[in-house]
């Protein structure tokens, strides 16, 4: 039961995509055929539904040559009729020799004369007529082509298992049957990485950084400068060059680098490491590095280490509103590499804009964010004014209006704020009230 509920859900979610007008204009007959490959309790439900067209025309009567007529050699077939024909697998499932995660997917076919026929399994589902995007192919399998002793009026379908747990998917019309093998994929042995692969992320300001590498272990050898030699170009991990994506243009060592995924590849030395950004072009080590390739080289000094460090280690430290370190960790080796990013000539324009924008204002970010980055700090305050006449029991806000007013040089304002925000706190309860009361009077302290 659990399997039928399962398979219906999929075909109502494949299909709900489709009009209903669509769906109304059916010619043909529909059907679902629908078979456990394997233990019935435990095996793969595999479902194929479709639209069932009759040799004969069904306008006229008149018989129709198929194969080479109306489904023409070597073009794509929608295999069915109306809608596109659908297959659901519940589990994974090799179909010939393509792996099929489980899901909804949809087939048609090419059929071809003289070469190997092909059944297509694309992943645009919910389509009308012939859903031919090559973009969207899963992949393309060779069919076993036979001819019938007996004609087939109406297009069929089956999916026939057997006592293995396989089965076979077979299409026949007219006096041709196509037919194609099903089975569980082999199962596949997970062994352990001896240099484990890694991915970091990382926020700076509104950039995002991602860092995929390889992280081997020193194991009791030499690495830096031993294993991986002073002045050779290293692929900066193990594996495949490592790689890194920023979401926008950064500052790298004070040069500048474009957004975009890049592969890091290093030349280490004992007093200076050269950092290379090389356009991405899925290296495995640093064997086909070619410097031509190079979108931008820096250096950086290294950083001894009192204790040493086993795994190769890549991180970021050293936060401030706009910049952090890049830190390259091995042994007793730290290669800190200094990243900017422009926080403010990225964030004011989009600032600026939401708020000549009609709708809700971000009030309240945006002036701390000016406070923060001493910007016009004249529009902070009224933006402060203007979120907390939106909230105005905000205790938190008027005390950062204080600030606003004291960096202006509004020290009597800066104590009023002050003084309002305590009277507002006052009235809470738990570590909230104490803390801003705290802050406040820490405030009014430094205006005197």
């Amino acid at each position: 039961m659990r399997h039928l509920r399962t398979t219906l859900a999929l075909i109502v979610g494949a299909l709900a995509v489709l009009p209903l007008a669509a769906q109304q204009n059916r010619k043909s007959p529909h059907e679902t055929v629908s078979t456990v490959l394997g233990d019935w309790r435990t095996g793969n439900r595999v479902t194929v539904v479709y639209g069932r067209p009759y040799t004969k025309d069904p306008k006229t009567g008149a018989p129709r040559a198929i194969w080479g007529g109306l489904v023409k050699w070597d073009a794509a077939y929608r295999l069915g009729a109306d809608e596109a024909t659908t297959l659901i697998v519940q589990k994974p499932l090799m179909l010939g020799t393509a792996l099929v995660p489980a899901g909804a997917y949809t087939l048609y076919l090419v059929p071809s004369q003289a070469g190997a026929s092909k059944l297509a399994i694309s992943t645009n589902v919910g389509k009308w007529g012939d859903p031919v995007d090559e973009t969207h192919d899963l992949a393309r399998v060779d069919l076993a082509k036979e001819a019938l002793e007996a004609p087939v009026d109406q297009l069929t379908i089956s999916v026939d298992s057997d006592p293995s747990g396989s089965g076979t998917l077979k299409i026949r019309w007219e006096k041709t049957q196509y037919s194609v093998a099903l089975k569980a994929p082999e199962p596949q042995l997970a062994f352990p990485q001896s240099s484990p692969t890694a991915t970091l992320r990382q926020r700076i300001g509104i950039t995002d950084i991602e860092v995929v590498y390889s992280r081997p272990s020193a194991k009791g050898r030499v690495m830096l400068g031993g294993n991986n030699p002073y002045g050779q170009v290293w692929r900066t991990g193990a594996n495949s060059a490592t790689r890194i994506t920023f979401s926008t243009p950064v500052t790298v060592e004070g040069s500048h680098l474009d957004a975009g995924t890049y592969e890091l590849f290093t030349i280490p030395a004992k007093d200076q490491w050269t950092i290379i950004f090389q356009k991405a072009g899925d290296q495995w080590g640093a064997y086909s590095y070619d410097a031509k390739n190079d979108v931008l080289r820096v250096t950086a000094k290294p950083v001894e280490l009192a204790e040493p460090v086993e795994t190769f280690t890549i991180e970021f430290n050293d936060f401030r509103a706009s910049t952090a370190t890049l830190d390259l960790v091995w042994e007793h080796t730290r290669v800190p590499v200094k990243l900017d990013v422009d926080v403010v000539g990225a964030l004011v324009p989009k600032i600026e804009a939401a708020m000549a924008a009609p709708g809700k204002k971000p009030y309240f970010p945006a002036a701390m964010f000016y406070l923060d980055n001493n910007l016009d700090l004249a529009k902070a305050e009224a933006w402060m004014d203007a979120a907390i006449a939106e909230q105005p029991g905000a205790y938190y806000m008027v005390y950062r209006k204080a600030l606003i007013q004291a960096k202006r040089g509004d020290k009597a304002g800066a104590e009023s704020s002050a003084r309002h925000s305590i009277e507002l706190a006052s009235k809470e309860t738990g570590p909230a009230k104490d803390e801003y009361v705290r802050l406040n009077e820490a405030l009014i302290a430094s205006l005197k």
